[in-house]
């Protein structure tokens, strides 16, 4: 950087810099770097799962394969291993919110039980559905999750034995529609398929 100024005074040369630089950074006088924090780092495409202990990055083929590679085993959590196989609580949200849409605040009770009302609200919302859906190993744990009553908890129970079985007669019966039979039944295979009901 050039001096800004230059000024004799006397015997006395004195330079003028702007102030910028009148902070040193000693850091890089002793060649150290100042410590950044794994957590603010942004992980490279090829390793993008960032543990949320230690900040390391894992490539995914890493999570869920038996073998912690975060520091706090985060990576073999259970739930995390389970919503991996699920569809994207993003997706089960618009998915249960589209069919609030279409059928009133009220519909979902003929999957959920009696607690299902305005809009799953005493289930805590849509939100904590779908989180549940994603996270719940097994239909008893989402029952346990959002405290279902066990008759509530049999009746979704049959709905998900009807579309394993392939009977659409099911999901007529509780008020879905032709044009929506597709959707409702390869959500619910999905559920079926990474071990929903065992």
């Amino acid at each position: 950087m050039a001096p800004t100024n230059w000024l004799w005074f006397g015997n006395i040369f004195f330079v003028s810099f702007p102030l910028a630089i009148l902070g040193i950074d000693l850091s890089r006088l002793y060649g150290h770097m100042p410590a950044v924090s794994k957590r603010n780092e942004a992980c490279h495409p090829y390793e993008p799962f960032k543990c949320p202990g230690d900040g390391n990055c894992i490539s995914i083929q890493y999570l869920c394969d038996g073998a912690p590679d975060c520091s706090d085993g985060y990576d073999e959590d259970m739930r995390l291993c389970t919503a991996a196989k699920r569809p994207p609580v993003e997706e089960t949200a618009s998915f249960l919110q589209s069919l609030l849409a279409s059928h009133g605040p009220n519909y979902l009770e003929k999957l959920f039980g009696s607690k299902a009302r305005d809009a799953l609200a005493p289930l805590g919302g849509v939100e904590k559905v779908a989180i549940a859906l994603s996270e719940s190993q097994t239909i008893e744990d989402f029952g346990a999750a959002l405290h279902l009553m066990r008759s509530d908890l049999e009746h979704l129970r049959s709905v998900f034995m009807a579309v394993e079985n392939g009977d659409l007669g099911m999901l007529k019966s509780i008020g879905i529609k032709d044009s929506e039979l597709g959707d409702v039944k390869f959500f619910l295979e999905k559920l079926v398929n990474t071990g929903f009901l065992d």
